[in-house]
């Protein structure tokens, strides 16, 4: 669709990767270039925590904190979570792929070319969150709250969600046409988001609504 402009992934390409101790984690710690495989990270506050150019593999993760942590140039595989909660964190260049996370806590957080592919998400909190570049692919979510958000050049594809919520939300080439979605609240907030005409159609109901128009036969 003209004037749509899809997100801008810039591709990940990790070094030679050392392997790295899990228990050598402490709050507020920078690890650059590390490889952690297969932990079961549980209980334990994580946050201030920076991963730079690292792989984390297979992690078991519940009740972990991971506040104002930073991702960078890093790739997430086989996470397996209760929770994750990270808010006010960072993650700029990022893979995350075949991961299943229960509730997502993201709120006040800044995503930077990040990719979730074949993720399966619980109830995902964006309140706050300001996402550039971003690509969510094969994912299927309970329910995504993008309240206060800001997202630019954000896609799905082929993706299932129970509901969206994008009260007061600021989109500027969003594409939800990959997106099948059973819920929109906050319907003012879609501005400049893009989607297919069968969407649309499908929504009629709850733009009637919002515009205060009656729909009878």
């Amino acid at each position: 669709m003209a004037g749509l402009v899809a997100p801008r992934i810039t591709p990940l390409r990790l070094p030679d990767l050392e392997d790295g101790v899990t228990d050598d984690l402490v709050p507020g710690d920078t690890h650059d270039r590390q490889r952690f495989a297969e932990p079961t990270v549980k209980g334990r506050d994580l946050g201030g925590v920076t991963f730079n150019e690292c792989e984390l593999v297979g992690w078991e993760v519940r009740d972990a904190v991971f506040t104002e942590s930073a991702f960078l140039e890093t790739r997430i595989s086989s996470l397996f979570a209760t929770g994750f909660r990270a808010s006010r964190s960072t993650f700029r260049q990022v893979e995350v792929d075949d991961a299943r996370i229960g509730a997502v806590e993201l709120m006040d957080s800044t995503l930077r070319s990040v990719v979730f592919t074949g993720v399966r998400l619980g109830f995902v909190n964006l309140r706050g969150a300001a996402l550039t570049d971003v690509v969510f692919r094969e994912c299927v979510l309970d329910g995504i709250d993008a309240g206060d958000a800001t997202l630019t050049r954000v896609a799905f594809e082929d993706c299932r969600a129970g509901e969206l919520d994008v009260t007061r939300a600021k989109l500027q080439h969003v594409d939800l046409r990959g997106l099948q979605v059973e819920r929109i609240r906050g319907i003012e907030g879609i501005s400049g988001a893009t989607m297919s005409h069968l969407q649309v159609v499908g929504l009629a109901e709850v733009f009637a609504a919002h515009f205060g128009i009656s729909v009878t036969d």
